[in-house]
């Protein structure tokens, strides 16, 4: 665990109102040791600005605005303050939710739900992050309603392997795209695709050494993959205490203590999983009802010390306690705060 020190994260959010009530624009919130909160004002960046990222060579913000023609900005941060860097570019596709930049901070890479594209965006000064390079997916699930084609859902860097991981919600694998050839090209090998148990519908994952963990949506569930191998070595359910709504699994997240943190949308909760790396093995440990609804996102501060989770559709981030281990105990704070969609921290 980090020494321990203040946190800031930046808030996006929806501006349509489809689910909570529609914000003013992005917002800075700090996290002190204690647990208080300080929340900062609306800035206006644009519509839906929906997933924000944090280039850590750069200090770059990215953000994907999830509209059906898909936009990538990017902005330089500046204390409780942020300019454009970069002119707003399309991304080609429709409803872009998620975006990673690469170790240097030069690239983003968008995932595109609706679109079923990865597209790759460059991050320059004065100059429209346009896409510059593109891998379009194809392929289905057995959920007739939700798995009909493909749903890149995020991008994930993997550093140690150079490759791109993007969980594909509507085809049930994996998406592997080697990173080698950037910035000139980028590769794809549905070969090399990691292919998950039927109607699992992989949103999210986390990377730990050779594995990776991912929060399946449709099914409830969390898988374990060996990224060396290749496959998906076992899953298990996030809990089976609530009746299935149809919402599962959002975000995911690793604590150092190697507790897997997992939102669950049906139960309106935060799930705390004990990783045995070397069994490869995931075990159900702690239930935290946020007392919000539609947990989309959540985040750790830099000393662990809390978990907040962003509950979308009651404008509301909870601040959860963890213990020394990064297992979740309880609710101790409420931040109001209109659709908050995404906790991205500095």
């Amino acid at each position: 665990m980090s020494e321990s020190i203040g946190t800031r994260f930046w808030v996006g959010a929806s501006t349509t109102g489809a689910l909570g009530t529609a914000a003013r624009g992005i917002r800075s919130l700090d996290i002190a040791p204690d647990g208080r909160s300080t929340l900062g004002e609306p800035i206006d960046v644009g519509r839906n600005p929906m997933f924000l990222a944090v280039a850590q060579g750069t200090g770059l913000l990215g953000i994907v605005h999830e509209l059906d023609d898909g936009l990538v900005s990017t902005w330089t941060i500046e204390g409780d303050t942020i300019t454009p860097f970069g002119l707003p570019g399309t991304t080609g596709a429709g409803s872009p939710c998620h975006l990673a930049f690469d170790e240097a901070g030069s690239l983003i890479f968008a995932a595109n739900y609706a679109g079923a594209r990865l597209s790759v965006h460059r991050a320059a000064p004065d100059v429209a992050a346009d896409v510059v390079l593109a891998a379009d997916f194809t392929g289905s699930g057995p959920n007739r309603e939700r798995q009909a084609s493909s749903h890149p859902h995020q991008a994930v860097v993997d550093t140690a392997r150079n490759q791109l991981l993007v969980p594909d919600l509507g085809s049930d694998r994996v998406r592997v795209l080697a990173l080698d050839t950037l910035p000139e090209a980028l590769q794809h090998d549905e070969r090399r695709d990691i292919v998950m148990h039927a109607g699992a519908g992989p949103r999210h994952l986390v990377i730990t050494g050779d594995l990776a963990i991912t929060a399946n949506e449709l099914d409830r569930s969390a898988s374990i993959i060996d990224l060396v191998e290749g496959r998906e070595v076992a899953w298990c359910t996030i809990g089976d205490d609530v009746e299935p709504r149809g919402l599962g699994c959002s975000a995911i997240r690793l604590s150092s203590g190697g507790i897997v943190l997992i939102g669950d949308r049906d139960a309106d909760a935060l799930r705390g999983l004990r990783l045995d790396a070397e069994a490869r093995t995931l075990e159900l440990v702690a239930t935290v009802v946020t007392g919000g609804r539609h947990p989309r996102d959540l985040e750790l501060t830099h000393d662990e010390r809390f978990a907040l989770v962003a509950d979308q559709a009651s404008d509301s981030i909870a601040v959860v306690a963890l213990d020394a281990g990064g297992v979740p105990t309880e609710v101790v704070d409420v931040i109001e705060t209109p659709a908050p969609a995404c906790l991205a921290r500095v």
